[in-house]
């Protein structure tokens, strides 16, 4: 009787560790400030674990409502078309078909207007995906003049030349906050 339940237990904690069908794995993000428009261009990753197709939608939330928001492009870069997608109040939802064993490789940009003294991109949705980003790297480039207060992630790396850009990359990056940077309004 006890083997049975060591191997019931076993096999209930082999499962419950198993992967998700699809995993967002990584990210590349560049990001722009110029005056008062912030820019997002990014490129995600999502793997499919099976042997079977998946369909799957995905939310791409926003830190602010989708008034601020004046273009939203959404473009599956394997099957080179655009995807339709739909908007609520802070964010947009589109569905993703993954081949079996495959990836999907996305390129969201998307660009914010008003901007005042801070910029905010959301990093901490990671976490619904139950796994941390095997990979991802971003890269700030604001003017040169632009005064920098703040990033909620100190830089790897910077470089000033006419214009000013920072650096990170991460591997297993499970994000603590989000990414904002707090800079005196130009």
């Amino acid at each position: 009787m006890n083997l049975v339940f060591v191997c019931y237990l076993t096999l209930f904690c082999f499962q419950a560790q198993e992967k998700p069908p699809v995993s967002f794995t990584e990210e590349y993000i560049e990001f722009r400030l110029r005056k008062n428009i912030f820019t997002v261009n990014g490129n995600y990753f999502f793997v499919n674990h099976t042997a079977n197709i998946i369909s799957k939608e995905i939310n791409y939330p926003f830190p602010v409502s989708l008034t601020n928001i004046d273009s939203v492009h959404i473009f599956d870069n394997i099957q080179g078309k655009f995807l339709d997608f739909k908007k609520s109040s802070k964010q947009v939802s589109f569905r993703i078909t993954v081949p079996p064993f495959d990836t999907v490789r996305l390129n969201i940009y998307y660009r914010q207007k008003g901007i005042k003294d801070t910029v905010k991109y959301i990093l901490t949705t990671t976490k619904n995906w139950g796994e941390p980003l095997k990979k991802a790297e971003y890269t700030f480039e604001t003017e040169k003049a632009r005064k920098i207060r703040s990033f909620s992630y100190p830089p790897d790396k910077t470089s000033v030349s006419d214009k000013q850009k920072y650096f990170w990359s991460r591997r297993d990056f499970m994000p603590a906050s989000d990414f904002i940077v707090v800079f005196r309004k130009n």
